[in-house]
């Protein structure tokens, strides 16, 4: 039985894993963070490694596992993972395939499209009032050159201890900061932003698994801007955004091969 490497740490992943399973296929897990690892429902069947994604740590797991392919299902926003992954996939030869969500669609006056943080960071200039962030916690450093940003600024970010250490080393209020895990429907949306008095929601557009239509919604309810960072049109060879196209991969691998 082959091993099938999936590269994690979304819902996403966690649906093609268990398809996977079901499948009885051997399935190795990849994921940064300890979060990521207890998403995943497994027993012994199922390995996890989990730590840092770069490209030498892909080629080890690859040398052990000897997969006969790799799912790429991590964060839409994980560009530098999957270039890694790729990279490794070319060097070696093996079946690759990107999972991605659907972007967003949603349009407005109400929504300022912008392409980075740093485009984010100089928008928010033009607003008063409080910010809430949902952009995760990897590049939250850009926004402690928000004038008065210890009191102006939110962070909605996973129950992780490392995350919160670099929330807390950034200088970023404790008390502006919202350890939560999703996923968050509409109602609960609306009760954090009031909480937070917030007049500038933050958000990524990480698709509808990601929840950014409830935080649209719940802003749109409250009158609150909204300034969505979108994710860069990276030229993968092999996507989808079907899970059942990712499994119809795997299939056709196991009946033909790579070749």
């Amino acid at each position: 039985m082959s091993n099938v490497l999936v590269i994690a740490g979304t819902m996403d992943a966690k649906q093609i894993i268990d398809k996977l399973y079901k499948m009885d296929e051997k399935v190795t897990v990849m994921v940064t963070t300890k979060l990521g690892s207890e998403l995943i429902d497994h027993d012994d069947s199922i390995d996890i490694y989990q730590g840092k994604i770069n490209k030498v740590s892909i080629v080890d797991i690859i040398d052990k596992v000897q997969p006969k392919c790799i799912i790429d299902a991590s964060n839409p926003f994980a560009v530098d993972i999957s270039r890694n992954v790729i990279s490794a996939c070319k060097s070696i030869e093996i079946p690759y395939i990107r999972f991605l969500r659907e972007k967003v669609t949603y349009e407005g006056p109400d929504i300022v499209r912008v392409k980075n943080y740093e485009e984010a960071f100089k928008c928010i200039q033009e607003y008063e009032g409080n910010i809430i962030l949902t952009v995760g916690s990897k590049k939250i450093e850009t926004f402690t050159k928000i004038p008065d940003y210890r009191n102006r600024v939110y962070l909605r970010v996973l129950p992780d201890s490392m995350v919160l250490q670099k929330c807390e080393k950034l200088g970023f209020n404790s008390r502006n900061i919202i350890a939560m895990k999703g996923p968050f429907n509409e109602e609960l949306n609306v009760e954090i932003f009031k909480y937070c008095n917030a007049s500038v929601l933050v958000t990524k557009d990480s698709g509808n698994t990601g929840g950014v239509i409830e935080k649209i919604n719940a802003a749109r309810k409250l009158g609150i801007k909204i300034i969505m960072i979108e994710r860069s049109d990276e030229n993968y060879e092999n996507k989808t955004t079907s899970i059942e196209e990712i499994i119809d991969f795997v299939k056709e691998i196991s009946i033909y091969g790579s070749s």
